[in-house]
């Protein structure tokens, strides 16, 4: 294969191909833009990643005096498990031997915030300024405190004026039976994996990625065909435009699973429908480069690598900085239009 990257190409990528052209943009204008939001928005927050959330889960284990079922070498030794693993197995040790209250306040004292918090990190209020349609695999309430309390105009080409979302209105949802197309609306925000205000709905372990996606494919619940439709509303329909934002590389098997499990086989979604800003070093040019077309073939997903050499995660700030910035002109743009528009009317009334 040829490669698609090298270390001078990777450096800049991210904002040299997000221009106000790009279909994220487009997308974004319309009304269209999904963003799945990933654990790397919240470390700025001081909480865990993907595989550090499993080291925790683990840690937490193997010190609780409820649990003796685990001696440091045990412990050592299964560090060595991948994520999701690990994850299920400390699961299924902790559903075992505590209540589902004690164990509710250990994800607390990981995943709930507050949010002054936050604001003060301004990083997530940025990215609710975009105007998108948010989903997250993250299971912290974040996106949510901003959510909740936030009443700015709606822009979009779909309607003549701006609309305000009343703060009374639902705007969180991570409950299946709630899934469905109609809350596909700019400013919500849906935790597709669960959320920290349910720990019931959290998906952990393989068993519940099995439960939540079915098995082989197989459908073999309610919840899971309610959830399966409403992602082949966002996966499978042109309409939307999906970007993936705050997912690093150890974050790649949550989307396998993602994707896997929502792509349907006789269909061949738009090639420009779905990205994914990935964080990276620009010397793993040649790892970017063949997950790039891995992703592309296999699933369609565009990858835009972001590098964090320099700044890290808080690249990411930047990032949604650049895209506001072009934003803003295309809102700017959409109102000329309008303008425009509304004078050619005048004009076509003098005449009847």
């Amino acid at each position: 294969m040829n490669l698609e990257f090298d270390r001078e190409k990777i450096k800049n990528y991210v904002f040299e191909t997000l221009t106000s052209s790009h279909p994220i943009l487009k997308a974004l204008k319309n009304g269209k833009l999904i963003i799945f939001v990933g654990a790397g928005m919240s470390v700025h927050l001081g909480m865990p990643s993907w595989r550090e959330f499993a080291l925790k889960y683990l840690e937490f284990i193997y010190k609780n005096k409820q649990m003796t079922l685990m001696d440091f070498k045990t412990k050592e030794s299964l560090k060595t498990e991948d994520t999701k693993k690990l994850l299920s197995i400390c699961q299924y040790i902790a559903k075992k031997n505590l209540l589902e209250k004690e164990l509710a306040e250990e994800y607390k004292s990981w995943f709930m915030t507050n949010k002054s918090d936050v604001l003060k990190g301004r990083l997530y209020e940025k990215l609710y300024r975009l105007n998108a349609i948010y989903l997250t695999t993250n299971y912290d309430n974040a996106l949510d405190l901003i959510a909740e309390d936030y009443n700015e105009p709606i822009v979009s080409d779909n309607t003549n004026d701006s609309k305000t979302h009343d703060n009374g209105l639902k705007k969180v949802y991570y409950d299946i039976s709630e899934f469905n197309k109609d809350i596909l609306k700019p400013q919500n925000v849906i935790h597709v994996h669960g959320s920290i205000r349910d720990i019931s709905t959290m998906v952990i372990s393989y068993g519940d990625y099995i439960e939540r996606y079915g098995r082989n494919g197989k459908i073999d619940n309610r919840l899971s065909e309610i959830y399966s439709q409403f992602m082949s509303e966002i996966f499978n329909e042109k309409d939307y435009v999906v970007l993936f934002i705050g997912y690093g590389l150890e974050e790649i098997e949550i989307l396998q699973f993602l994707f896997e499990g929502t792509t349907k086989k006789d269909h061949r979604p738009h090639p420009n429908s779905r990205y994914l800003i990935l964080p990276c070093y620009s010397d793993d040019y040649l790892k970017v480069s063949y997950l790039s077309d891995y992703y592309k073939h296999n699933f369609s997903v565009n990858i835009i690598p972001c590098d964090i050499s320099e700044k890290g995660y808080d690249i990411l700030e930047d990032v949604i900085d650049h895209l506001l910035e072009l934003s803003k002109g295309s809102y700017e743009e959409k109102n000329e239009v309008a303008e425009l528009r509304e004078g050619l009317k005048a004009i076509e009334e003098m005449f009847l």
